[in-house]
């Protein structure tokens, strides 16, 4: 499995503090059956969680060192989880913030809140100077549990969107649980990440469970494009292939956008 979402990094967020955690940490996602696993601090304009992007790079190279002499077999690459704000596809552009990889996708976190005013535009712009968004676990975002509407917009703009483990495995409650699996049935998802802090917050057991869970609802051939294949396409910066719904929700009226980027 591939993970587009963790922050293993030592000392950078809310994250491990030390390098032993983080090393534990990918001791962990290793014998979970992750092979690839992109860290993404926070970067949030203004406050304390701006780590400049040859910081995070050099943490990433010193971290490969780490994991090679413990003998830990996890790929890692660079990226950031970015807080939505307008001005995202400027500071792609400046190499102010990281994509994933180093490649086409952006990791974008929504407020837990509400959507900011002038979304729409703010991912129109990234799309608009040839990059692609992944946005962060949107179940958690209240705005968007109320109107998977706007996920469905979203998409049908082309951008990708994932959903934490953790969400399904019920650690943020019934409703955040309840919405990440209404946007799996309803095709508003392209893939699963774990938006890991902690060592505890995985493990082999816990994803054996989950995995058969989405297997019995969802189809072997659906979970594994959530869990393998839509991954590897962000990871190497491919177009990702959507989910048919299996589930209809019951849609509001939506307003008709005049821009449709795929």
């Amino acid at each position: 499995m591939i993970d587009l979402h963790a922050h293993m990094l030592p000392g950078l967020d809310d994250g491990p503090a030390k390098l032993e955690e983080s090393l534990e940490m990918a001791a962990v996602y290793a014998a979970a059956g992750i092979s690839k696993v992109a860290m993404t601090p926070h970067w949030v304009v203004g406050s304390a969680w701006q780590p400049p992007v040859e910081k995070v790079l050099k943490w990433v190279t010193g971290f490969r060192g780490a994991l090679a002499k413990r003998g830990i077999d996890l790929e890692v690459a660079p990226g950031m989880e970015v807080a939505m704000t307008m001005g995202i596809s400027g500071l792609i552009q400046a190499g102010e913030v990281l994509t994933l990889n180093g490649g086409a996708y952006v990791l974008v976190e929504p407020p837990f809140q509400q959507l900011p005013v002038g979304w729409e535009q703010i991912l129109f712009e990234i799309l608009a100077v040839g990059h692609r968004v992944l946005i962060a676990h949107p179940e958690r975002c209240g705005h968007l549990a109320r109107e998977p509407e706007v996920v469905r917009e979203m998409v049908d703009m082309g951008v990708g969107i994932q959903i934490n483990w953790k969400s399904l495995l019920g650690q943020y409650g019934k409703t955040v649980r309840e919405t990440a699996w209404s946007f799996l049935e309803g095709g508003l998802a392209h893939c699963l990440a774990t938006d890991g802090h902690r060592p505890v917050d995985i493990n082999a057991e816990k994803l054996r469970r989950m995995k058969r869970a989405l297997s019995e609802r969802l189809g072997e051939a659906r979970t594994r494009l959530l869990v393998k294949e839509n991954p590897e396409r962000i990871w190497v910066g491919e177009p990702l292939e959507n989910l048919s719904p299996l589930k209809a929700f019951s849609q509001k009226k939506t307003r008709r956008r005049w821009f449709k980027w795929r």
